[in-house]
């Protein structure tokens, strides 16, 4: 977290005179308003690392990549290494610890309330490849291409961006702050996954019918709710077989929803080793 507010709070002194120089062609009207604008979003940026929540994560996760791109932009018009270079270095370090497996468990971590632990899930495989970037590049080009356009002076194009992407961003948004909300939580009943791609509801696993958190072996025949999420996965068994409402069972035109009952479930935490040691100090059976 200190990391992060760091490459925050030094973005204008490090990025400043790079973007400055690649603004340094326009008019003065829409430079200023590009210049307030960055400001301002800087500002927004600053309070979000303030804040620890799910949704500022969300924030951090659109700003960090922008500042990569206003940083390669600007890379792009500078005039040499030396004014370029302490902006590009920040802004990998913003990107970096933006995304880091530490700063995701303390922001969604900020949402708990009470004597209760939530830690980061990692996200599906696919999404971690294809669909998160993808969104991602739509949430930053449907908010910031209209404006730009309209900025050098290309009105109708620029329209016509904003009109449809800003939509496209909002749908983008959306779906990336609902990767935010998907936590492991360990409360003082036992452990709690909360994961709307796995699972239609949370499930609750109570402390007296758990048998074991552990680092899920090869061999396991446990539920899979990882959703193909890279890295080590928890095998959580039960004592007796547990109910769970499958995401893909979810009740659908007034039909009656199908429960499955199992022995044991996978799930990827974004870091497992944490996990287990929380476990441990809460009492329950680690292995």
């Amino acid at each position: 977290m200190t990391g992060l507010r760091g490459a925050w709070l030094v973005l204008p002194v490090a990025l400043g005179p790079a973007v400055a120089d690649a603004l340094h062609d326009i008019s003065t009207g829409p430079r200023s308003l590009a210049s307030v604008t960055l400001w301002v979003l800087w500002a927004i940026g600053l309070t979000a690392t303030l804040i620890p929540l799910p949704v500022t994560l969300t924030a951090l996760r659109l700003g960090a990549p922008a500042v990569g791109v206003v940083a390669a932009w600007s890379a792009s018009a500078g005039d040499g290494a030396i004014s370029t270079l302490p902006g590009l270095l920040i802004a990998t370090a913003v990107v970096t610890t933006a995304f880091s497996a530490p700063v995701a468990d303390r922001f969604v971590d900020g949402a708990s309330y009470g004597d209760e632990r939530r830690f980061g899930l990692r996200a599906p495989g696919p999404v971690v490849l294809v669909l998160g970037p993808l969104a991602t590049a739509v949430a930053i080009s449907g908010i910031s291409l209209g404006p730009m356009l309209l900025l050098y002076g290309r009105w109708v194009t620029g329209a016509i961006a904003t009109i449809v992407g800003v939509p496209a961003a909002a749908a983008a948004i959306r779906a990336l702050h609902r990767l935010s909300r998907r936590w492991i939580v360990l409360v003082p009943a036992g452990f709690v996954l909360h994961d709307y791609l796995a699972l239609a509801e949370p499930t609750l696993l109570q402390r007296a019918g758990l048998l074991w958190i552990r680092a899920a072996p090869v061999d396991t025949n446990a539920l899979d709710l990882t959703q193909q999420a890279r890295g080590l996965a928890l095998e959580v068994m039960c004592r007796e077989p547990h109910d769970v409402l499958p995401a893909s069972r979810r009740s659908t035109g007034g039909r009656a929803v199908e429960v499955r009952s199992i022995d044991a479930f996978l799930c990827s935490p974004l870091r497992p080793d944490v996990v287990l040691a929380a476990a441990a100090q809460r009492l329950l059976p680690v292995r």
